[in-house]
């Protein structure tokens, strides 16, 4: 008996895993994606076969939201009962966002689908580049969870995989990533694959419940815009100026405990900014309960008028502003405050 095939689509986005360095510039290179799916396959000890799409290629940090749109429309047209999972990949930069945004569309995909990326271009000696690809395989192939992931190999070595709305911008010293809330989904060790903390992570039984697919909606539009501000000392916020045509939404980023400065000189204070824009929505994270004590910074911003959101990342709280405000289903505020996938912690 001949061994199975395994279908898997491939939407190749470029970034560093389909780069290469040309005197000292890494940039995207076209013919690095074929090479990345002729490097897995003389390594694997499975049979796969790979449908590609490139629905554009570009350096990740030259994403916008329009490029999400791109993706959610290349992955709308995807027949997903002919494949056993979908693979994206993407640049490391801006991997977080776009794993979110496919989360809050496709957050009940019946088949996984996983975006990885690569420290360094296919071919440097550290990049990670076909660890993390050989792992996405894997983990489609050996689990067939349905939901959204980033599978990515750490400097310790261990494939961590972590949920589309968890994930974190990279550290710049070691190009780590982790999961908001500090425990990624579940860690492959190149033995087996350990789950997570059930505590905060959602079980395979909660997500096996999501399996399902009723039909995508209609695929957003970006045309409200959001703007995204974090505290720090000193920060004078007479300097920020929301124009004529200003943001849908400004989502602040507070200190850890919840608190942004309420005191200020003539304006310069968050508690002033947000009170001044009365017609702009403003979102505050770092709460983790608003509903307890808070401090009496926090309560002056709520009271301004700022809005909390509980235990969610900043990466998924600026992308999940971007859905709410380009969809007409439902109050933005509401879309908000309900969990899409797990972004909760």
């Amino acid at each position: 008996m001949y061994p199975t095939i395994q279908n898997i689509f491939l939407l190749q986005t470029g970034g560093t895993i389909g780069s290469a360095i040309h005197d000292g510039c890494i940039d995207v290179d076209p013919e690095k994606g074929d090479a990345l799916i002729q490097t897995y396959l003389k390594s694997a000890s499975r049979l796969v076969d790979f449908e590609v799409s490139r629905p554009f290629t570009i350096l990740s940090e030259n994403l916008v939201p329009a490029h999400w749109s791109q993706i959610i429309d290349a992955l709308k047209t995807v027949d997903f009962d002919r494949y056993k999972g979908i693979i994206v990949t993407h640049g490391s930069d801006t991997l977080p966002y776009t794993a979110a945004a496919l989360s809050y569309f496709f957050n009940t995909t019946p088949i996984p689908i996983v975006l990885v990326c690569s420290n360094h271009p296919l071919g440097h000696p550290e990049s990670n580049a076909l660890p993390n690809f050989s792992g996405a395989v894997d983990f489609i192939l050996n689990t067939g969870l349905p939901g959204i992931f980033t599978v990515y190999e750490n400097k310790d070595g261990k494939t961590q995989i972590h949920l589309g709305t968890r994930l974190l911008e990279a550290d710049w010293i070691n190009d780590n990533f982790l999961s908001f809330g500090g425990r990624p989904f579940a860690v492959n060790d190149r033995h087996c694959l350990s789950h997570g903390n059930a505590r905060l992570s959602p079980s395979m039984d909660a997500l096996k419940k999501r399996a399902h697919h009723t039909g995508w909606v209609s695929t957003p539009v970006f045309t409200e815009k959001v703007l995204a501000l974090r505290v720090y000392p000193g920060m004078d916020y007479r300097y920020i100026d929301l124009g004529t045509t200003p943001p849908a939404a400004v989502l602040h980023a507070l200190y850890h405990s919840a608190t942004g400065n309420a005191e200020g000189p003539g304006g310069a204070s968050l508690a002033d900014f947000i009170a001044s824009h009365p017609s702009v929505d403003h979102y505050l994270i770092s709460f983790k309960n608003a509903q307890g004590d808070l401090y009496a910074t926090g309560h002056d911003l709520i009271g301004r008028g700022g809005i909390p959101l509980e235990n969610i990342s900043f990466e998924a709280a600026v992308t999940k502003l971007y859905f709410a405000y380009n969809q007409k289903e439902t109050n933005p505020v509401a879309y908000m405050r309900a969990e899409r996938f797990f972004e909760f912690v």
